[in-house]
């Protein structure tokens, strides 16, 4: 479907929240230079955003929230790996990088589990009791799939994903939004449903991986969002179910997850994932 309205870009676009000069502050852009810096959300900054994309933005962040992007998750759960196993998490993102370290018990042991995206870098990581490695990934097809998630779960980092020139929004209709992210080595397009109150229903994106095929390709994934919470000066999904071929009827939940607690975490990026050769 064709987006509501059709703006330039640059004319509805934050400078960059993680640009290392600017730590958490963002410059509005516009036809001219902008007069000051900000560092707390205003909404009269998206005014030039088609509206459903406003409505999501100032539903997800309180007025002069301050706009740290990062964001701190405590998380429990269950995941589908054969069977389903519980596992508690944190990760820190921030919509285009994250790190998520859950501890899953199995087999009477317990196995940690670390992933993680940053720039063009991933890792896919498993232990037992911390230090006995059961798996490790960092190719390209692993790099590639990260991207994906990190996309998808910038939702759960909205001030990371407040327009800029490598997030571009649009909306396709009065209760659908997309933004196109620049990811490397991918550039996803998130497709996301809100309601007419601007609460997120559900995200969906195509994402590399191999998932009940035999080749590696772009597979449908996403996930719905049944819950929401507000959390300080967001309001943030707090309930959610994801796996491939989300939108289909293929459709099978591999991953749900409750988020028990979230802060901005302002003590800089995680760490970048580290390339390790396999053991």
């Amino acid at each position: 479907m064709n987006a509501l309205v059709n703006h330039d870009p640059e004319r509805k676009t934050w400078e960059d929240t993680r640009q290392p000069t600017t730590s958490a502050d963002a410059t509005i852009r516009g036809g001219r230079p902008a007069a000051k810096r900000v560092t707390r959300f205003d909404a009269s900054a998206l005014s030039s955003c088609d509206e459903p994309v406003r409505r999501y933005f100032t539903h997800a962040i309180a007025h002069e929230a301050p706009l740290e992007p990062r964001m701190r998750l405590q998380m429990t759960g269950r995941i589908k790996v054969g069977l389903w196993l519980p596992f508690t998490a944190q990760q820190d993102c921030d919509g285009s990088s994250f790190i998520w370290r859950a501890q899953v018990p199995r087999h009477g042991r317990l196995l940690t589990v670390t992933d993680s995206y940053d720039n063009g870098r991933a890792t896919i990581d498993g232990r037992l009791l911390g230090a006995i490695r059961m798996f490790h990934s960092d190719d390209q097809n692993i790099v590639r799939s990260a991207a994906a998630r990190a996309a998808t779960e910038g939702i759960l980092a909205p001030i990371g994903l407040l327009p800029s020139p490598t997030r571009i929004w649009h909306a396709e209709s009065d209760n659908e939004i997309t933004v196109d992210l620049v990811l490397a080595p991918e550039r996803p397009a998130l497709h996301v449903t809100i309601d007419n109150d601007g609460a997120i229903q559900s995200v969906n994106l195509q994402r590399w991986g191999d998932a009940g095929q035999k080749t590696f390709g772009y597979i449908p994934f996403g996930g719905d969002i049944l819950a929401e919470k507000r959390f300080g000066d967001l309001t943030l999904p707090a309930r959610l179910r994801v796996g491939w071929r989300h939108g289909t009827e293929e459709f099978s939940p591999f991953f749900e997850a409750e988020i028990i607690s979230a802060v901005p975490n302002d003590c800089g990026r995680p760490d970048p994932p580290q390339n390790e050769d396999q053991r």
